[in-house]
């Protein structure tokens, strides 16, 4: 069986309350991680909105193959496409 994906992109968001461990402050907080994964390399991103709840800041990439390295700057721009879809 032949695969013919190009790249597979999966969302996790997750939300976490006030005070809470994984961020301390008095607010809420939302946080997105986008895996992409392309020729079984994966590279992974994610977004918050800490700081400021409701408006989220840019998209860090938090791991990448190092195959994908070169086009991170690309990949980056997928999640940036993306990030409307979400809202």
């Amino acid at each position: 069986m032949q695969d013919n994906a190009m790249l597979e992109i999966s969302v996790v968001e997750e939300h976490f309350p006030r005070y809470d461990p994984a961020h301390g402050t008095p607010d809420a907080m939302v946080r997105r991680t986008l895996t992409l994964t392309s020729k079984g390399r994966t590279a992974r991103f994610e977004q918050t909105d800490y700081g400021h709840p409701g408006r989220f800041n840019p998209w860090d990439a938090r791991g990448i193959d190092v195959a994908l390295q070169a086009k991170t700057a690309q990949l980056k721009a997928v999640c940036d496409a993306i990030t409307p879809l979400l809202g």
